[in-house]
């Protein structure tokens, strides 16, 4: 009985993994925008976070969990494109383009 729940648990796992892989095509096809309150020079107020990324991702139409999502090193700081690793199942993990726009 215990192989049988390890092989649906792994045929479930198969599934989750595979939508995940779909969903990241989707997604690294696309670049997000992220809008922020700019200043002078292209300098925005603040600095662009994970939560900001993810609110992003949601409006279009993709829900994905701050924890999951890893942005570049450094201060975002100014209007331009960047990229994010994001995690999407253990085994599906890649890179997303967004953008940090003034809005």
């Amino acid at each position: 009985m215990q192989a049988e729940t390890l092989k649906q648990r792994a045929h479930k796992d198969n599934q989750l993994k595979e939508e995940a892989t779909k969903i990241y095509e989707k997604m690294s096809k696309k670049t997000f925008q992220v809008p922020a309150k700019v200043g002078e020079n292209g300098k925005i107020f603040g600095s662009i976070t994970n939560i900001q990324l993810a609110d992003s991702l949601e409006k279009a139409g993709f829900k994905l969990e701050r924890k999951n999502i890893t942005l570049p090193t450094g201060n975002l700081k100014s209007v331009g494109k960047f990229e994010a690793d994001i995690i999407l199942h253990k085994d599906v993990k890649g890179k997303i383009s967004f953008e940090i726009v003034e809005g």
